[in-house]
């Protein structure tokens, strides 16, 4: 098979890899350096960095109920193979680049639930990103996760636009005649011989015959003259 056919073979993977590599980093990091301090600990234009550990899912939803973050974890890993599937077999780049983003932000993600504390498939996420000190504290993974879904639809919803419609209207045949092979002559035997028709028998009434013209009668001349027909 043509690998050109499929390019979510090699972009997938390392784009995927890319992303679950740089959300881990940046988590260790930020773990690293502000673990303990609290309020904002540093500013980059409108960005600042706030440590938070997020026992709920997406903008704290969900904290405090251990038996929802397992079946939301859960859920979160078969939609992560269904990514990886749909990736490695996207024939566009841009596809397989958005399901690469979708599966790298859902990895590096569930990687924090199944690691951290408070314990396996409901542990805290690292989040540590805000927005000049409000809205909902997030990561690279998230980050990830909606540029890739956004990225999908795009693609798909490209791809839809693009698409023929179907025409309802009944299809006209064509008028030009197709041409004729020549005949085989070990096959085609040729066109039949037309039947030979047999002379119309002749009627034995007679016809009544048309009286032909009297001869003109002859005129004599008188002596001397030669006879004028």
């Amino acid at each position: 098979m043509n690998p050109h056919q499929h390019p979510g073979r090699l972009l997938f993977p390392l784009v995927a890899l890319l992303v679950i590599a740089a959300d881990q980093v940046t988590k260790a990091l930020a773990l690293a350096a502000w673990s303990g301090t609290s309020g904002p600990q540093a500013r980059l234009g409108p960005f600042q960095a706030l440590l938070v550990h997020n026992a709920g899912v997406a903008f704290g939803l969900g904290h405090g109920r251990p038996v929802l973050i397992t079946m939301i974890t859960l859920t979160g890993a078969v939609a992560t193979g269904a990514a990886v599937c749909a990736g490695m077999r996207a024939h566009s780049r841009g596809l397989a680049f958005g399901m690469a983003l979708i599966a790298g932000g859902s990895v590096g993600n569930g990687a924090d639930r199944a690691v951290r504390p408070p314990g396996p498939l409901r542990g805290a996420v690292v989040d540590w990103i805000t927005v000049a000190g409000r809205g909902p504290v997030f990561n690279l993974a998230d980050v990830a996760l909606v540029s890739g879904t956004l990225l999908t639809a795009a693609v798909l919803l490209g791809t839809a636009v693009r698409r023929p419609s179907v025409s309802l209207r009944p299809s006209v045949p064509d008028a030009t005649p197709a041409p004729r092979s020549a005949p085989n002559p070990a096959v085609d035997p040729g066109p039949a011989p037309a039947p030979v028709r047999s002379p119309a028998p002749r009627s034995t009434r007679s016809r009544p015959r048309t009286p032909s013209a009297a001869p003109a009668p002859l005129r004599r001349s008188p002596p001397g003259r030669p006879a004028r027909w």
